[in-house]
């Protein structure tokens, strides 16, 4: 039962939490010429005269992290299928929580960028900041599959 179409979702979602662990989310241009970027590990302007990491976006890590183990965990608890819908539904939690805290945090270093150079700051997103939103829609349709098998074994538990 473990290549169920769930389950490759929930691959899907470990997946794109570790790669938005490793990758850039965010970078902040003055002009032309890049001023900072930021992880979900750190804050770190371009300059060497600010080259104090600010462990700031931290609690972003942690929550991915908590995704990536806990959906690893759901994948393997494919027979007990309630118990890994309700650990689906507080991974999506976790994401909607991360997806509402990072612009928070975005608009944070913005405006500490905007003061320490008092010039105008460019925000990019990267790919990797679209990864937890990919990831919400992916356990969405996990927790639909969930559902269909949960009603497929009780259908059949009835025919009995």
């Amino acid at each position: 039962m473990i290549q169920r179409i769930q389950t490759v979702y929930l691959a899907l979602v470990a997946v794109f939490s570790i790669l938005g662990l490793c990758m850039p989310i965010g970078q902040y241009y003055q002009g032309s010429q890049m001023a900072a970027w930021f992880n979900n590990f750190m804050f770190m302007p371009a300059s060497a005269a600010e080259a104090t990491q600010n462990l700031g976006p931290l609690p972003l890590a942690i929550v991915l992290i908590m995704v990536t183990l806990i959906t690893l965990m759901s994948i393997m608890l494919y027979r007990h299928r309630m118990r890994q819908l309700r650990l689906t539904i507080f991974t999506t939690i976790l994401l909607i929580g991360y997806v509402a805290y990072y612009p928070i945090l975005a608009w944070k270093y913005t405006m500490q960028l905007s003061a320490a150079t008092a010039a105008d700051i460019d925000y990019h997103l990267c790919i990797a900041a679209v990864l937890p939103v990919v990831s919400i829609i992916l356990n969405c349709l996990a927790i639909h599959g969930i559902r269909r098998d949960e009603a497929l074994v009780r259908s059949l538990d009835r025919l009995r």
